[in-house]
């Protein structure tokens, strides 16, 4: 079931309270103490999302690309458990938009998640601080698309804490090498 909840920040398929819904729109806010480098490469490059989301994924970042993730590190990318999703398009360093095209065969919200897609915006606060908006988009009234929403609403705190740590961990292995 873990695996689900970065799952559920990598499509956002559903917001924390914090979430605001407008117009079929869900928008979630949070700010993470690292630079928007270490954000933009943690979304964008094989390594960054292997460091937070699982530990089989791949990236080919590019629109029309593929981002993908496997939970089970004694699986394989593309076996049943994979997750996957296309990129739509980016303008580097500030926003990406993603939309889940392949779910896990046994993921409870398949047809609710088909109509849905996000965007991520990335701001630099400071030099060291990046906040990071995700507006997801394609949403409905119906009782699969409410249940998933309710199922993913502590999954964006678990996937924060997550990119978080491993961007610590990131930065703590850059002052150790200096």
């Amino acid at each position: 079931m873990n695996h689900y909840f970065t799952f559920a920040f990598m499509a956002i398929l559903a917001f924390s309270s914090i979430a605001v819904a407008q117009e079929r729109r869900e928008v979630f806010e949070v700010e993470i103490d690292a630079s928007i480098d270490d954000i933009w490469d943690a979304f964008t490059t094989t390594e960054g999302i292997k460091s937070w989301v699982a530990p089989l994924a791949e990236v080919d970042f590019k629109v029309g690309g593929k981002w993908r993730a496997n939970y089970n590190k004694d699986g394989k990318l593309g076996d049943a458990s994979t997750i996957e999703n296309t990129i739509l398009c980016y303008d580097p360093k500030r926003m990406i938009s993603l939309k889940a095209t392949g779910f896990p065969e046994n993921f409870p919200f398949k047809e609710a998640a088909k109509d849905t897609w996000s965007i991520f915006y990335f701001e630099p606060v400071s030099k060291t601080r990046t906040k990071i908006t995700v507006v997801g988009l394609g949403y409905n009234d119906t009782p699969q698309s409410k249940k998933m929403r309710a199922f993913f609403e502590t999954a964006n705190k678990y996937s924060i804490d997550k990119l978080s740590a491993a961007l610590k961990k990131k930065s703590a292995k850059k002052v150790g090498a200096n």
